[in-house]
């Protein structure tokens, strides 16, 4: 009796160890795919900020240029 309580509890002991090792992997797993997305959204972000500002000097060099070109030549 006493050899089947031991095989019983070395089976429960396994089933259990394996199913914290497989929650253990899972979390792993996901904490790396959500890393891996929110690297990509990052370098997407930084990049149209990017554009953005590329856009902005642009325009804003222009803007400035004009009202300066406005106020300070000389009418003929």
């Amino acid at each position: 009796m006493k050899t089947y309580l031991f095989v019983f509890m070395a089976g429960v002991t396994a089933i259990f160890f394996s199913y914290v090792a497989g929650v253990r992997l899972g979390r792993q797993q996901c904490r790396a795919d959500a890393a891996q997305q929110s690297g990509y959204v990052q370098s997407e972000t930084i990049k149209i900020i990017g554009d953005v500002n590329v856009e902005t000097l642009k325009r804003g060099v222009a803007d400035i240029r004009g009202v300066l070109h406005e106020k300070y030549t000389i009418a003929e």
